[in-house]
């Protein structure tokens, strides 16, 4: 039998998050899938006889571009790039693509939504994190295509549509961790005098950085904990950035680092420090991974699945005092927070996958039946039946 074949568009320039919730969710998918990745950072999708990457080249000047005619250009260029892939993909493969799954925002992904409409193929739509309004978004997410997205995105979704109610075709998902690929446990030792602190995220200002800067300096007389900070740094983005401090006391820098999970298992606690993250898979592959988890009072997605000294620590959002506190208690008295990170990695058992990607594999796996179905009824002469 041949394989399917799904085309996904990836027109962010830097790794994240989302791709990784991304490439979790197709490895849910049967084997008789292939997955065609154009890609603006090929390096953040690992190929397989399953997912073929393509790069995505998007001029510098036109990737910043995010409104008014630059926007425009941009989509412009990106759908032709889109079309050529497409067409490529048929003539190669001789077979239509079942699937386009657009995983970076209806604003975003609004070229794809172009190339359903000019090959007529469904498209899937994963929404990471919230919407921002505008008509471009509004107009993609009208279209009906099954759409799948994190809770944190609802407000934003509502008010994009302008309406009280999401359309049927939406879908509530969660992220999740491959049973596969499960994070290390980290193991505590009575020997170390030094405790091990890990923050893991993007130098995008929203994620927080800099308040952990402040909290290392307040505390910078206390020598008792080092802090592992593992860090990447966008491309191509207009979008404010923190600054990487190598002079920083008692800090290890990582930049992109192959080792992650090595670097996460050899940490004693892990530090969030993003206000309103819509999911924190950061955070879940903490809790995994067995580390004491310290979270913000944001009112996001682990604040509210989280409780306060039973399977987290919490400070005060952007309050670097109130972080360096709870950093300092940590650190004189490690033995004392070691329950916590065992509850906290119970909570991390619920999000599996297998389970959290579901109805999104279906969903693809059901279009690849669709896409079946309607050749071998392309393929009956007239005056036959089936």
């Amino acid at each position: 039998m041949k394989p399917n074949h799904c085309i996904i568009f990836d027109p962010i320039p830097y790794h994240g998050g989302s791709k990784v919730a991304t490439e979790l969710a197709i490895k849910q998918v049967d084997e008789l899938t292939v997955f065609h990745v154009l890609s603006a950072s090929p390096i953040s999708w690992r190929q397989s006889n399953k997912v073929k990457v393509t790069a995505l080249p998007i001029p510098k000047g036109l990737a910043i571009q995010t409104q008014g005619l630059g926007y425009w250009t941009k989509q412009i260029y990106l759908t032709l790039c889109f079309i050529l892939f497409t067409v490529c993909i048929m003539i190669t493969r001789m077979k239509k693509p079942s699937t386009l799954l657009m995983a970076s925002g209806p604003g975003v992904d609004f070229s794809g939504y172009m190339v359903s409409k000019l090959f007529s193929v469904a498209l899937l739509q994963l929404i990471h994190g919230p919407v921002g309004k505008s008509s471009s978004s509004k107009w993609c997410l009208s279209q009906g295509h099954p759409t799948f997205y994190l809770a944190s995105a609802k407000p934003s979704l509502l008010l994009c549509m302008e309406t009280d109610e999401l359309p049927t075709s939406f879908k509530e998902f969660t992220n999740g961790l491959d049973e596969n690929d499960y994070p290390s446990t980290h193991r505590f030792s009575s020997n170390d005098t030094t405790v091990n602190f890990y923050w893991a995220a993007s130098l995008l200002k929203w994620k927080g950085l800099d308040t952990l800067k402040q909290a290392i300096e307040i505390a910078v007389t206390n020598s008792q904990y080092t802090t592992n900070i593992c860090y990447i740094k966008p491309k191509n983005s207009q979008a404010d950035q923190s600054t990487v401090d190598k002079h920083l006391p008692n800090t290890l820098w990582h930049k992109e680092p192959k080792n992650l999970d090595e670097v996460r298992v050899k940490s004693d606690a892990y530090i969030s420090t993003s206000v309103n993250e819509p999911f924190g898979l950061s955070t879940l592959e903490a809790l995994a991974a067995g580390l004491i988890v310290i979270i913000p009072r944001d009112n996001a997605f682990w604040d509210k699945k989280l409780q306060h000294n039973v399977n987290c620590l919490k400070y005060t959002a952007n309050d670097a005092q109130s972080l360096s506190q709870t950093m300092t208690r940590i650190a004189n008295n490690l033995d004392q927070y070691q329950k916590i990170a065992k509850q906290g990695q119970k909570i991390a058992t619920q999000y599996l996958a297998s389970n959290t990607y579901r109805e999104i594999a279906h969903a693809i796996e059901g279009n690849n039946e669709k896409e079946t179905s309607l050749k071998q009824c392309s393929q009956i002469k007239p005056g036959e039946q089936q």
